[in-house]
């Protein structure tokens, strides 16, 4: 738990939420005894992590578009009440799907709220950096050890591993990721999990999820994690295709007030 939750509080029993019952569903409310002082939302964000580009990432402008409105909006729907939901399950969310759908965005949109609202202490960690820094811990003169880096990792309450599988297997990573996924399962830590790597591809040359990490974290994953299918294309592309569409228009509103 976070700092600021006493086992003396009377009203949460020393877990720093309250349950309450809305319309059959259950939900969990930051006791007062969780709150920390307040702090300026990019500070927050800073402090867990998150990078500038992800920034403003919300549920509120998170966008459905294209072909597949019903995959982005249970998507969103899913993520939602995660957050309103959280702590009630200890299995985190592993969104699945190809790039610029707008995983990183709702996993980001968690943390967000989850920070704000629930002041639930988050780090959010691009997968491909931190095996870089690790292995950068190989060099005696680097002044890091993998534990130094591993602890936060480890045992934070939240954390968002993005774009896993985008580092080419290898044993060492196989491992690496194991002793990360297995230490949060055991701990009961959430985990929020984003991949462009499914677990069945139409095409068997393409890499599936369990060539890119191995077999052991693919299968702790699916224990400790809600399989979350985001379908959708390119965001964007979808964008640039929509800019490039209106492009005439735009040109011939600029010609007739030239």
């Amino acid at each position: 738990m976070s700092q600021g939750v006493t086992d003396a509080c009377e009203r949460c029993g020393g877990t720093g939420f309250l349950i309450l019952e809305r319309e059959g569903t259950s939900l969990a409310r930051v006791c007062d005894c969780r709150r920390r002082p307040s702090a300026g939302l990019p500070t927050l964000l800073e402090g867990a992590r998150v990078p500038g580009r992800y920034a403003e990432c919300e549920f509120d402008n998170f966008d459905s578009y294209g072909d597949h409105l019903v995959s982005l909006a249970n998507a969103k729907t899913v993520a939602r009440r995660y957050t309103d939901e959280y702590p009630l399950s200890d299995r985190g969310l592993l969104f699945m799907g190809p790039p610029g759908v707008g995983k990183t965005h709702l996993a980001v949109a968690i943390l967000r709220r989850l920070l704000l609202e629930k002041s639930v202490g988050c780090l959010f960690f691009d997968v491909q950096d931190l095996l870089r820094q690790l292995q950068a811990t190989f060099d005696r003169q680097s002044g890091m050890s993998q534990l130094d880096l591993l602890q936060p990792v480890l045992a934070t309450e939240l954390v968002v591993l993005d774009d896993l599988g985008g580092r080419q297997y290898s044993p060492w990573v196989e491992e690496t990721l194991a002793h990360i996924v297995t230490t949060r399962y055991n701990e009961r830590r959430a985990t929020i999990v984003t991949t462009n790597y499914l677990d069945v591809t139409r095409d068997p040359r393409t890499p599936n999820l369990e060539s890119r990490i191995g077999a052991r974290v693919r299968s702790r994953l699916h224990e400790m994690c809600q399989l979350v299918p985001v379908e959708a294309a390119d965001y964007r592309s979808h964008v640039k295709s929509a800019d490039l569409q209106r492009l005439p228009d735009r040109i011939g509103r600029a010609k007739e007030h030239a």
